[in-house]
Formats: C-alpha cells, structure tokens, sequence
C-alpha cells in the first residue's frame, strides 16, 4: 500500500501544541521506511527530528481512504537525497479512516454533562470528532434539541489525561440493549480538541485492533 514517492503526513505523538508536517517516501526498506526532511505545513520550513520521536504518518490511498500508523524515527541516511529512516509498522497495524468523516470508535471515556443547573457525571458508549454516544443514568432528565456543556477525559496511552470542556447539543436519545443512550454532536471544537478527540480515537482503533475486536 505504501511506495515510494507517496506523500506522509506527520504528527508529534508528545507535544503539547499540535502541529504537521509534510514529506516524501523517498525508499522502502526491510526495516522502515526513508523519508525526506519534513516541511513543517504552517511555516513552510525544515523539520529536523531527532531519534526517537515517535509520531503518527498518514496518507491518502486511492483517493478516498485515509491510511494512518504510529511511527518512530530510527537514524538518518546519507546519500543523494538526505534521509530520515522511520519505523514502519506493516500493513497489518495500518488503520483506515474514510476521508471527509469522522471515525467513531467504541470508548468508555469519563463524562460530565452540565444541565438542568447540575453535573451528571456518566460514560461515553463512542466518541468521534464530531460527537459522542453517553450513557444516561437514572435520574438524567435529558431531552433531544437541549444544549449542554460537558467535561470529558481523555486518557491517552502515553499516561496523558486531556479534560475537554465543550459545548453540546442533544440530537437523539434511544433505548439500546435495556440501556438508555444519548447521542451528543459538538459544537465550537477547537482545532486543538478536534485533533486530541482524533489522537483518542486512532489510539483507540489501534488497541481494539492488537485485541482482534476491530477488522
């Protein structure tokens, strides 16, 4: 799937901004890929990384699937052309988004929803870019077209905790296996939520994965 002269896109695992950048799959190896210096995609300026930094590439396949794995810088290259040789995981941990969607991944996240001049702390079912599904316990009084604000918690697997504090609006509440469950689309995401709630679920993808419960 992935070749020679395709364009990755990458982004630090570890940082506390978010930021991308851009390079070229310049050969493919027994043990990783070589790509290119990185060009960082705002400044338009090189990106020199050191060993170690682990990262997450995607790229575009067949022009409608977005392909995505986690990756670590292993060395550098000299020849013609100055190459960074990167970890490649293999076709088997690549994870496939459809471009111009969000992915929704099952997830127990920790929630609190404000309303009704209370907390009503609960878990997520899924969570996406776009939204999530929550549990409602007894004694939440929550009606579709409502507009809320709520607290969730993201725990990623570097040991991080994210609190995201974002505003929401109920769009459909629905019985579902003897459970009651609220579907929430946010509103005004920042970019940075956005791309924290995207982390989650990619790390989320790639777990459900390794555990055989996602194809």
């Amino acid at each position: 799937m992935i070749k020679a002269g395709i364009t990755l896109q990458l982004e630090p695992i570890h940082n506390d901004t978010i930021e991308k950048y851009r390079c070229r799959v310049v050969e493919m190896g027994r043990d990783g890929i070589y790509i290119d210096y990185p060009i960082h995609t705002k400044t338009g300026k090189t990106v020199f990384l050191i060993d170690g930094t682990q990262l997450k590439a995607s790229f575009i396949y067949n022009e409608q699937t977005v392909l995505m794995f986690e990756t670590e810088v292993l060395n550098r290259k000299i020849a013609k052309i100055p190459m960074i040789h990167i970890h490649y995981p293999g076709e088997e941990e690549l994870v496939k988004i459809q471009r111009r969607q969000f992915v929704r991944v099952d997830a127990n996240a920790d929630i609190s929803l404000f309303f009704n001049d209370r907390y009503h702390p609960t878990v997520t079912e899924d969570i996406s870019a776009g939204g999530c599904a929550v549990l409602v316990k007894k004694g939440m009084e929550i009606e579709r077209g409502s507009r809320i604000t709520m607290t969730i918690v993201l725990a990623m697997q570097t040991g991080e905790c994210h609190y995201l504090e974002i505003e929401g609006s109920i769009v459909r509440v629905w019985d579902k296996n003897k459970k009651t469950i609220a579907s929430i689309q946010f509103l005004n995401l920042t970019e940075t939520q956005r791309q924290l709630i995207m982390r989650f679920c990619f790390e989320r993808q790639l777990e459900l994965r390794k555990k055989g419960l996602l194809e």
